[in-house]
């Protein structure tokens, strides 16, 4: 089971502002905004992440596991902390002003 869906965030930041930042650094560098537009903000291929209804733990799966045909698997590219850190991102985004 990953740390992150077990709530611990192992050696990622305590600092939320750098956990904000880091996964905002890999949704950017792993090409997330290909389908989730403007930063998560947007619906475009695949669902808005802004205020998702979704719980952490679905997040957290659907990153590591994919979703066949729809989303890629990201379980051997990100660590525990990396997933942590893309989740605080999602949870943390706020419309662009």
């Amino acid at each position: 089971m990953w740390a992150a869906e077990q709530g611990s965030s192992g050696s990622a930041p305590a600092d939320t502002a750098a956990q904000i930042a880091e996964g905002k650094s890999l949704f950017i560098s792993n090409g997330c905004g290909w389908c989730h537009e403007d930063g998560g903000r947007k619906a475009g291929r695949c669902p808005q992440l802004m205020n998702s209804p979704r719980d952490d733990g679905f997040i957290i799966s659907r990153i590591v596991g994919g979703s066949p045909g729809k989303m890629p698997a990201f379980a051997q590219q990100f660590k525990d902390t990396d997933i942590q850190a893309l989740l605080v991102y999602i949870r943390n985004l706020k419309p662009d002003s």
